[in-house]
């Protein structure tokens, strides 16, 4: 199919093919999400790649490679910067957020300890937290890195952990708080106004310690908040990402860490896999270069 739009060009490198043959790899980008490109007979000004991502206007055709949809350029221009929106290049969750929004608040009022129901309603009630909450991405690019991936991230996360519910012997209410709000930093670490980049805050602390220190804002304006269900909370918070080479000052130490741990690597993975197969056929695999590391394949069905 022939193709000739805008879009903002990313992870853009000068490679050379098996015969020495330079060309350009990098991923176009839309609201819809992105999609794997390849452009030879490069003029000199793109003999390089591009060393930032750039807003590009771009001719070539669609085609199938290997299993893979992939875009073959014939001609990219890079455009001025300011002549586009930038809003209109960011990927938008292809999910109902209004939907997403709403499980998440019925499973706040289903809380059956009274302090971690007041704490959630504190949190939700705040109209300017709660719609960057709902609005912000979960990665800059690794997983769910789309307006609304935050969002998205949580509801998942709430879903599985509902069914570990019924499989251990986990404070249920501790569990869903957890699994809901983990990583809730990524409202102040990240920013998303014209694209998806870090905060000052962002680098300096990074999403864990602001997660613990967003919740403990919301305990103190409680009054007699248990000290030790705080506790608990915060160490779900500071230990989520499971080692301290992964940016977790704690390990997981409580039934509850541990499972909000690998929840949140379950679904951080499985998204990874998903965005990274998006354009691979049945019985096709992906290209290496991905969040994931390795080729990915994506089985025929069973029953076919």
């Amino acid at each position: 199919m022939n193709l000739r739009s805008t879009f903002l060009a990313v992870d853009c490198a000068a490679r050379r093919d098996s015969r020495g043959a330079p060309y350009l790899s990098l991923k176009l980008v839309d609201r819809t999400g992105s999609v794997d490109s390849r452009m030879w007979n490069l003029p000199p000004e793109l003999a390089g790649g591009l060393a930032r991502p750039e807003y590009v206007y771009i001719e070539g055709h669609t085609h199938e490679y290997r299993g893979m949809l992939q875009v073959k350029i014939e001609k990219m221009k890079v455009l001025p910067p300011g002549e586009l929106d930038a809003g209109d290049y960011l990927p938008v969750t292809s999910q109902d957020r209004q939907a997403l929004r709403a499980e998440v608040e019925l499973a706040g009022r289903e809380l059956e300890k009274g302090p971690l129901r007041r704490l959630f309603e504190a949190m939700v009630s705040d109209e300017g937290f709660w719609e960057d909450f709902c609005s912000a991405p979960a990665a800059k690019a690794l997983h769910h890195a789309c307006i609304g991936g935050l969002l998205e991230h949580a509801v998942s996360c709430l879903r599985v952990a509902k069914a570990l519910v019924e499989v251990y012997p986990v404070d249920r209410d501790l569990l869903i708080f957890g699994a809901i709000f983990h990583d809730v930093g990524k409202v102040r670490e990240l920013s998303w106004h014209g694209g998806f980049g870090y905060t000052t805050e962002g680098r300096l602390l990074g999403h864990v310690v602001l997660g613990e220190r967003i919740v403990r804002s919301y305990i103190e304006r409680i009054p007699d908040f248990p000290e030790e269900l705080a506790d608990h909370i915060s160490h779900i918070m500071l230990s989520h990402q499971g080692e301290v080479e992964y940016g977790s000052p704690k390990r997981p130490r409580t039934l509850e860490a541990i499972l909000v741990h690998f929840i949140d690597n379950m679904d951080a993975r499985a998204a990874m896999y998903l965005e990274s197969t998006r354009n691979v056929r049945p019985g096709g695999w992906s290209h290496h270069d991905n969040p994931l590391g390795r080729d990915l394949y994506v089985a025929p069905d069973a029953g076919e």
